[in-house]
């Protein structure tokens, strides 16, 4: 698809507001953009360009961009002047503050903001128009499949020097390549998370209250998984005492304290990274504007390391044709056909959970529950068909509006702010499949071992960004803090692909129930709309 390049200046006024909001609409149809985010999205600009008015006068002047960058579309709009982020909405005595700005910076159709060289800048980018991934999984299967058969007629002298000189090495080097953006990309995604919150005032009662409520289910998700598997599949095979756990749990919370800064960097300690980035951030909170410079660094580190994942993303069939073309040629290819196995269990436990969330919402708020899920359908299928929480994001906000009765000033914090971190679905995956990995490579699993689990998955689920290029950071992590044999990340990123679809589908609807909840604990629920049928 071909985009004229576009920059051109404009005087801060009302028609150029509307020239440039025409002209950014054709962009959106252009990208073949839903329709609602097309609207949405339009209004954003328009907001922006309007607020700036209103800071700057109709004497200032702005500067309209339109381009690619490394193939990626993208739109801006500069002013110059004094420092003013026109994302920022309410006051420091506002409940709910402006940490979703942050948290969402990087999501496609969400604007960011930057203060560069006496400039006010808002960006925002958009993902390139590309083949559905369950397409290009299929596509990258068939063809290792089609590849292999060159074994009956191919030496295997010839075969083996492939597989040890050209398919381990590529192997190898695809996972080098994200060992060295997973630690940074977590690090900078709970740091900017933080820095986001600006200030204890900003970060209001109702923020703190939320972020609280969604880590907490989160923990209980996962835990509710382990628990599952436990009970159900007699998985422990390593005895040990009630003394022995407690100092088991002991000894990790103290390992979560790092030696110095670089050893959770060289030791690939996805939890002392996490601790180190809250400890960095805070610390650049109380120091405020003494510390501007690292606060603006650790900002613009989290867009570009974003933007290498994403980049590095666009390697994944090619890699899951590497990885399954190995595991034919090897004869291990019987542990991917076993991988139904931890995907039926993780769908079982997945709607066991949402089937308890759905009832606790439909007692507590005395809503039919068919009523109740029939509002969430949409959201739900759109993101079990496109397996993007940014394409959903609309008409999740939509429906929890008009047809929930949650009042559009919750909805417009929450809804970001959990599509982020609240991903319960997302760390039930991630500890089944730990834990079935774990079992298929014989490892010594016991009640400690369930308990660290639990802890590492949460805490990566929550701190790992919803960005292509993240499920592969987390389970590079996962299976280094567990001691899983690398072997079976790769089995994982592979499949990560289909249960992508059913988790994006799932946590959109788990977010809708907590916001419903929430949004009653507030007094910002409409229950005669909730209930309408």
């Amino acid at each position: 698809m071909k985009i004229t390049s576009v920059k051109k200046d404009y005087g801060l006024n009302a028609a150029a507001v509307d020239e440039v909001s025409e002209d950014f609409q054709a962009f959106l149809i252009q990208l073949g953009a839903k329709k609602k985010n097309i609207i949405l999205s339009r209004l954003t600009v328009e907001e922006v360009l309007l607020d700036f008015i209103d800071r700057f006068g109709e004497d200032g002047k702005f500067t309209y961009t339109k381009s690619k960058f490394l193939g990626k579309p993208y739109i801006s709009l500069r002013v110059e002047g004094e420092q003013f982020n026109p994302l920022e909405k309410g006051n420091a005595d506002d409940a709910f503050g402006n940490w979703s700005n942050s948290l969402i910076s990087n999501c496609d159709y969400t604007p960011s903001y930057s203060y560069e060289r006496g400039a006010n800048v808002v960006t925002m980018s958009f993902a390139k128009k590309t083949l559905n991934p369950i397409f290009k999984l299929i596509i990258a299967i068939a063809a290792a499949v089609l590849v292999s058969l060159l074994k009956l007629v191919v030496p295997e002298d010839v075969i083996s020097f492939i597989m040890a000189d050209v398919l381990d090495p590529l192997y190898n080097a695809f996972l080098g390549i994200m060992a060295t953006v997973e630690l940074p990309l977590v690090f900078f995604s709970v740091a900017c998370g933080i820095l986001g919150i600006g200030n204890n005032s900003v970060f209001g009662k109702i923020g703190r209250k939320m972020i609280i409520r969604f880590s907490a289910i989160v923990f209980a998700a996962t835990a509710f998984a382990a628990a599952v598997i436990v009970l159900l599949f007699n998985i422990v095979n390593s005895a040990e005492d009630a003394g022995f756990v407690l100092k088991g749990g002991l000894k990790m919370l103290l390992e979560i304290i790092p030696k110095n800064l670089a050893d959770p960097f060289s030791s690939g300690n996805a939890m002392q990274i996490v601790l180190m980035a809250i400890v960095i951030s805070i610390s650049v909170i109380i120091l405020g504007e003494k510390a501007g410079t690292i606060s603006n660094l650790i900002n613009e580190g989290n867009r570009l390391i974003v933007d290498i994942t994403k980049n590095i993303c666009y390697l994944m069939p090619f890699f899951v044709f590497v990885v399954i073309l190995n595991l034919i040629w090897s004869s291990k290819i019987r542990l991917f056909l076993k991988m139904w196995v931890p995907i039926a269990v993780y769908i079982t436990i997945l709607i066991l959970f949402y089937a308890l969330s759905v009832l606790r919402v439909s007692f507590r708020q005395k809503v039919n529950v068919f009523v109740l899920m029939k509002k969430m359908l949409q959201t739900f299928l759109i993101g079990l068909g496109t397996a993007s929480s940014t394409a959903a994001n609309g008409e999740c906000s939509e429906s929890l509006n008009k047809q929930m009765g949650v009042k559009k000033r919750f909805v417009d914090f929450g809804q970001p702010t959990g599509s982020v971190i609240f991903m319960p679905s997302t760390a039930i995956g991630f500890v089944v499949c730990a834990i079935y990995m774990a079992y298929y490579y014989e490892m010594k699993i016991s009640l400690s071992w369930i308990i660290i689990s639990v802890f590492v998955c949460s805490f990566v689920a929550i701190a790992t960004p919803p960005v292509p290029g993240g499920a592969i950071a987390a389970y590079s992590l996962i299976f280094t803090q567990l001691n899983i044999p690398a072997a079976g990340v790769a089995i994982m990123i592979s499949l990560d692909v289909i249960l992508d679809f059913i988790s994006t589908a799932f946590d959109g609807s788990f977010l809708q129930l907590e916001l419903i909840m929430q949004a009653d604990s507030n007094n910002m629920l409409n229950h005669k709309i909730l209930r309408k049928k």
